[in-house]
């Protein structure tokens, strides 16, 4: 069995990078040909050519590795990144995540709950359209009279329209809900309010 070049080991790219998930590891079409020679090594019956493929295919997978040819990311850390790109000029990096996250759970809820109380509503297509009761972690008027919030991941969020909104003497509790509109707008509301503003993120 020949060695893989690493060069020509990733069918799916992502900023150069090849993302693989631990949950790939009981299939035999990954959607990498690394990853499925690797697994196909261990159906081998005879000991020495079974390890001898497996050190082979190891070795091309560090090569890889090492020279960023892939990147191996766990679901949580992609997770993470998908909602972490919400509201900025790399939406839509979500919608391959989730893809990619689909496809080894199975299931592509329209909701999905995070450890926090933040739930990110999703279209059809698997983008998140809505993050809705995220935990605010500071909020105010700036010098302009506009809403401000830094929400509990760190992501600030500043208000562009000119309605104003009262903010509570207390913000322990807060939370936040923001909404994709047409043609890359965002609305956002507080929990102590119905009213909701134009947005946009820093």
């Amino acid at each position: 069995m020949t060695r893989l070049p690493a060069r020509k080991l990733a069918p799916f790219v992502l900023a150069g990078t090849l993302v693989l998930f631990p949950g790939l590891a009981g299939a035999q079409d990954s959607g990498s040909p690394l990853v499925d020679t690797f697994l196909a090594c261990r159906t081998i019956a005879d000991d020495a050519e079974r390890h001898a493929c497996l050190d082979r295919t190891s070795a091309a997978m560090a090569e890889a590795l090492q020279s960023g040819e892939i990147s191996i990311v766990e679901r949580e850390r992609a997770v993470a990144a998908e909602r972490g790109s919400f509201g900025t000029a790399t939406t839509g990096t979500g919608g391959f995540l989730t893809a990619l996250l689909g496809r080894t759970t199975g299931d592509m809820s329209r909701v999905q709950a995070y450890g926090d109380g933040t739930q990110a509503v999703r279209s059809d297509t698997g983008e998140i359209e809505a993050l809705l009761n995220v935990p605010v972690q500071e909020a105010g008027h700036g010098q302009d009279g506009k809403l401000y919030v830094v929400l509990s991941d760190g992501q600030v969020w500043r208000q562009t329209d000119t309605r104003r909104i009262h903010l509570p003497r207390n913000t322990s509790g807060l939370t936040v809900s923001i909404r994709r509109g047409a043609v890359g707008s965002y609305f956002m509301s507080l929990s102590n309010s119905p009213l909701s503003v134009r947005a946009r993120r820093d």
